[in-house]
């Protein structure tokens, strides 16, 4: 009953009125204007079709559409949740109705720690992919990572030819870079998506800072910049505290197209293939089928996981695996093998408060201040890391391993995360909890950089639903595990430094039940091996050299060319989505080109 208690008069009750409808009005301006749906008749064709509107997808589709024809974009999940712009609300989309929720096989030998002996594979399922749910860390790799790829399909992937396409996309704004002639020349001031930088310090950076270079890390101001390794803060694909990705920044404009053509919850799950030429795709959708054909090309930008499966679906891949399922083999080819990814150790320390430098009130304020002028911690994302060279030579330019620390605010909430997230036992993630109720948390990503190990994926019926099957292979090279104990030592001696040490600070044993009665080193390198798990930045399944050539086309398939992360032979020594965007827009080229040839 409406009984008039909350009513209030005078100019107290109209400023907070006023107050809330300005608050409301700013989270509706959160919204962005994600491409409608268009509308596609059955058996339509078109010149081009690009399955997958996630991070590849999107560049593929706006670049296409440049061009004087008819381009269809199919994309298995839907828009983006609101919360996925704002930069400190990166891991709600993760194990959510938004993300693929890939699992790896048990292997009965690494990541033992963790729920089943599973590693958890977030991926995008919506438009932007992975570039909607990632943590906008823009990070490039180094020269020698795009070497090691001219030597295998031809200088066109060498450093000096994958530059320009980088600086083609990146929009920098980060003024430590744009200041510093010697680093800016290395960057792009003209491209679409923003590269920006915290042009103002964080006191949590700033610790961490202090602490790397108490170490003896050197302090750099681009942590993309080719010739110096060491500790410093990321840029970040942020524009006005908004998320930018190639969804943001070039699809949401390419969609007003008349020549484009959008399809969102549209499954694909076959290519036609016939005379080794791809001619179509089928499509489902609200439980119905529709046929879907290309005059030109049909283009694969499903990632990792589900580009493998989509072309072991249409009869391209490995003969062997394809006669065992009863799938006519089009092209006997390495699908699926090859698939590598960065292998990440997790550590904790716990330390006194005061260095998150936030709390349960502070995260409320910061919400209000987010939606008042888009500043503050939701502003931001992961802005520190060390690049790590084992060699003991820390002024060597190519580095095998990295350290992320990230700061968790007592009673953070972190127990679901650690369970549904990162996928730990529920014994591992209990310890922490409690630990978390005390203290705050600093988690300290060690990672592999360039892992020799290798899996594969493979599927386990010819249902179009079924989940990819995916062996990690992590650790089936035993050298990837050897440099873990070092560099997993050098990120707890954090506890260790001036200011963590006026903190209390201490590396928490989380209690691994296989490295019970192991000591030293030896114990180190078990918790290492039972706790890793994927970084999250899987390539290599449809690699340039064995499944698809220089210019990303399927050998021995006219008309089907693979373009996302899947294709990249080795992985780069940093994270994947600057690269794969940079590589559809090479691609765009390779295609464009055809094109002006035909």
């Amino acid at each position: 009953m409406l009984d008039g208690s909350c009513t209030g008069g005078g100019a107290a009750g109209a400023t907070f009125t006023a107050a809330l409808q300005f608050f409301a009005a700013s989270q509706c301006l959160l919204n962005e204007p994600w491409p409608q749906q268009s509308t596609v008749l059955n058996e339509s064709t078109f010149d081009f079709i690009v399955v997958g509107g996630g991070t590849a997808g999107s560049v593929l589709a706006a670049r296409l559409s440049e061009l004087n024809v008819k381009v269809l974009l199919l994309e298995a999940g839907g828009n983006p949740p609101q919360e996925s712009i704002i930069p400190g609300y990166k891991n709600t989309m993760k194990a959510s109705r938004f993300d693929w929720n890939f699992t790896t096989v048990d292997d009965n030998f690494s990541s033992q720690a963790l729920q089943d002996g599973s590693q958890r594979q977030p991926r995008g399922k919506m438009l932007g992919g992975s570039g909607s749910l990632n943590d906008m860390v823009y990070a490039r790799g180094f020269p020698v990572d795009y070497n090691e790829w001219g030597d295998i399909v031809g200088e066109e992937w060498n450093w000096n030819n994958v530059l320009e396409y980088f600086k083609k996309t990146e929009h920098l704004t980060d003024e430590r870079i744009i200041n510093d002639p010697e680093l800016n020349k290395h960057h792009g001031f003209d491209g679409a998506i923003e590269v920006s930088g915290l042009n103002e310090s964080t006191y949590t950076t700033d610790r961490f800072l202090e602490a790397f270079e108490e170490l003896g890390f050197q302090l750099v101001k681009d942590m993309t910049y080719p010739q110096i390794i060491g500790a410093g803060r990321f840029s970040h694909t942020i524009k006005d505290g908004r998320r930018d990705s190639s969804l943001t920044a070039l699809l949401n404009k390419a969609a007003k197209r008349d020549n484009l053509f959008v399809l969102k919850e549209a499954l694909v799950a076959k290519v036609f293939i016939e005379n080794n030429t791809a001619s179509g795709v089928k499509v489902i959708a609200d439980e119905e089928e529709f046929y879907y054909y290309a005059k030109k090309e049909v283009i694969l930008s499903t990632g990792t996981f589900n580009t493998p499966k989509l072309l072991l679906l249409s009869g391209v891949g490995p003969k062997r695996h394809l006669d065992e399922l009863g799938i006519d083999v089009k092209q006997d080819l390495p699908v699926g093998e090859n698939l590598h990814d960065h292998i990440m150790v997790l550590s904790y320390i716990a330390a006194g408060n005061g260095t998150c430098n936030s709390d349960e009130k502070s995260l409320y304020l910061d919400a209000i201040k987010y939606l008042y002028d888009r500043s503050g911690s939701l502003s931001r994302t992961t802005d520190v890391g060390v690049y790590i060279s084992l060699n003991d030579s820390y002024n060597n330019n190519v580095p095998d391993f990295a350290i992320y620390p990230t700061c968790m605010p007592q009673n953070s909430g972190f127990y679901e995360g650690c369970l549904n997230v990162l996928g730990f036992r529920q014994q591992i993630c209990e310890k922490l909890s409690i630990e978390n109720k005390r203290n705050e948390l600093l988690s300290l990503a060690v990672v592999c950089l360039k892992p020799k190990s290798r899996g594969r994926v493979r599927i386990k019926s010819t249902y179009y639903l079924d989940e990819p099957v995916i062996y990690s292979g992590t650790f089936s090279d035993l050298e990837d595990l050897e440099g873990f104990p070092k560099i997993m030592e050098t990120a707890w001696a954090i506890a260790n430094t001036t200011y963590f040490q006026t903190k209390n600070a201490y590396v928490i044993d989380i209690e691994v039940e296989e490295c019970k009665g192991l000591e030293g080193r030896n114990k180190t390198k078990c918790i290492a091996k039972t706790t890793a798990m994927s970084a999250w930045h899987s390539v290599g399944t449809a690699a340039m050299g064995t499944v698809v050539d220089s210019e990303l086309k399927v050998k021995g398939i006219k008309g089907l060319r693979v373009v996302d992360a899947s294709v990249m032979p080795k992985i780069i020594r940093g994270n994947s989505n600057a690269p794969v965007v940079m590589i559809a827009e090479k691609a765009a080229d390779f295609i464009k080109h055809s094109l002006e040839l035909s």
